[in-house]
C-alpha cells in the first residue's frame, strides 16, 4: 500500500495535478529586522520601478529615473517620509508596491545602522515607535533567500535542493507563527535566518525553481516538522528527547557522513569548581558525596544519553548545553586537574536533517530524494497542487 500511495504522490506531483489551499500561498510576508527594529531607515530602488502608497493613496513612483530615495523616520505611531529634496507628510502606513516582476528594493537602516540589503517584491511599514517593514515577497524568491543564509554559498546543486524544499515545507507549515504582528514569519533563526535576496550562487535559485513547490508530508499528508541542525555528531535524536512531543518521522538515525566535517568534534574547558557549584545549586546534586562527585567530572556514556545521570537525578543536558552556552548535548566529560573538559561532537539540537552530513552526502553524488529520506522516516515529496487530492476521502 506504502508502494501504490509513493507511486501516485510522484505521478500526480510530476503532472501538477490538482488544486490546493497551500497553492494559493505564493506570498510570504516575512517580518524584517525582527526585535532589533530600526527607528530610521532609506529605501531605494535597486531594479524596477515601485509605486509608492501612503495610508492607501498613491504619492508617486520610486525608480532610479525619478524618485531615487525615500526617508522613513518613525514619529510614535506615525512614520515621517521624507525625499532628497523635501518633506512628504507623516502616515500611518506607507507601501512599496512594484510595478513589473524582478523588482528589487534596498533597505538601509540608519537608527540603528544595519548593513543595506535588498529584498524582492513589496514592502510595507508602519510605526509604533520602531518602524515595523514587512516584505511581502514571493514564496520562491523568500525561499532563495533563506537557502542562501542557512546553507552559504558554495555547496553543490543536490544540497541547495535539499535545502529549499525543508525551507518550503518549514515556512509554509508556519505561516501563524507571527499572526499576532501582522506578518507570517520573521528573519530570524526564530523562524528561518533571511538576510536578503539571493545573490551570490545562480545554483541555488536553480535549485529553488527544480524543486517548485515541492514539500515533505507525513503518512495523514500533513506538512512534517522539517527540522535540521547543523552537525548531529553521528547519531540524530528522536523528537522527544529534545522537544516534548514524539513524531514518527523524526526518529534517531546513524550519519557517518557528517563525522570529518567542520563541526563534528568541539571541546570546552571549564572550572571544576564552577561546574560543581553549578550542580549543586540547581539541581540539588550531592558534590560532596566523593562517590557521586565522581560521576559528574569523568563522564563516558555508552551511547548518546539525554540526561546527565538517568537514576539521580534526572538533570537534561539539553539544559546543561543552555546553561554552559555548548555546541551540542552531545559531549563526555574529563576530569584534569582543578578543570574539567567538556569533549563534545556536533552542533546543534541535532533533530531531523543533518546539514553537514547532508552536504557531504551530495557531493558524493547522492540524490536529494535519497538524502530527504534518509533523515525524514516514512515521509512522502509531494507538490503543493496535489495535497487536497491526497487528503479527500
Amino acid at each position: 500500500m506504502r508502494f501504490h500511495l509513493s507511486l501516485l504522490i510522484a505521478c500526480f506531483s510530476f503532472l501538477g495535478l490538482c488544486s490546493s489551499s497551500f497553492a494559493t500561498t505564493n506570498v510570504v510576508k516575512v517580518g524584517l529586522f525582527w526585535k532589533n527594529e530600526p527607528t530610521a531607515v532609506m529605501i531605494s530602488p535597486v531594479i524596477g520601478s515601485y509605486e509608492v502608497f501612503a495610508d492607501g493613496k498613491r504619492l508617486d513612483d520610486l525608480s532610479r529615473e525619478g524618485l531615487r530615495l525615500l526617508m522613513l523616520t518613525a514619529s510614535g505611531n506615525q512614520i515621517e517620509l521624507k525625499s532628497l529634496k523635501k518633506k512628504l507628510g507623516k502616515f500611518s502606513r506607507v507601501e512599496f508596491r512594484r510595478k513589473s516582476w524582478g523588482c528589487n528594493i534596498r533597505i538601509k537602516a540608519s537608527t540603528p545602522s544595519h548593513p543595506a540589503k535588498v529584498f524582492y517584491d513589496n514592502l510595507m511599514v508602519r510605526s509604533n515607535g520602531k518602524l515595523k517593514i514587512v516584505n511581502q515577497v514571493y514564496i520562491e524568491h523568500y525561499i532563495a533567500g533563506v537557502v542562501e543564509s542557512e546553507a552559504g554559498s558554495k555547496e553543490p546543486l543536490e544540497y541547495y535542493k535539499v535545502q529549499a524544499i525543508i525551507c518550503r515545507t518549514y515556512a509554509l507549515s508556519n505561516l501563524r507563527r507571527h499572526a499576532g504582528e501582522g506578518f507570517h514569519v520573521c528573519d530570524k533563526v526564530h523562524c528561518q535566518v533571511y538576510h536578503h535576496r539571493s545573490t551570490t550562487n545562480p545554483d541555488i535559485v536553480k535549485a529553488v525553481n527544480a524543486t517548485k513547490g515541492l514539500v515533505i508530508v507525513d503518512s495523514e499528508i500533513e506538512l512534517i516538522t522539517a527540522a535540521f541542525s547543523s552537525n548531529c555528531g553521528g547519531t540524530t535524536c528522536n523528537s522527544e528527547s529534545v522537544w516534548t512531543n514524539p513524531l514518527p518521522y523524526l526518529r534517531s538515525v546513524n550519519d557517518t557522513f557528517c563525522l570529518e566535517e567542520n563541526h563534528a568534534r568541539w571541546e570546552k574547558t571549564v572550572s571544576r569548581t564552577a561546574w560543581l557549584n553549578y550542580l549543586e545549586k540547581h539541581w540539588n546534586y550531592p558534590v560532596n558525596d566523593t562517590a557521586y562527585q565522581k560521576m559528574v567530572v569523568n563522564y563516558c556514556p555508552e551511547h548518546r544519553a539525554f540526561k546527565l545521570l538517568p537514576d539521580h537525578p534526572h538533570i537534561p543536558l539539553k539544559i546543561i548545553r543552555r546553561d554552559w552556552k555548548l555546541q551540542s548535548a552531545y559531549f563526555n566529560i574529563k576530569e584534569e586537574g582543578d578543570s574539567i573538559r567538556f569533549v563534545g561532537r556536533g552542533y546543534g539540537h541535532g533533530v531531523g536533517l543533518c546539514q553537514e552530513g547532508a552536504m557531504r552526502m551530495a557531493k558524493e553524488g547522492v540524490p536529494y530524494n535519497q538524502i530527504l529520506h534518509h533523515y525524514y522516516t516514512d515521509v512522502h515529496l509531494i507538490n503543493l497542487a496535489v495535497i487536497d487530492f491526497f487528503r479527500s476521502d
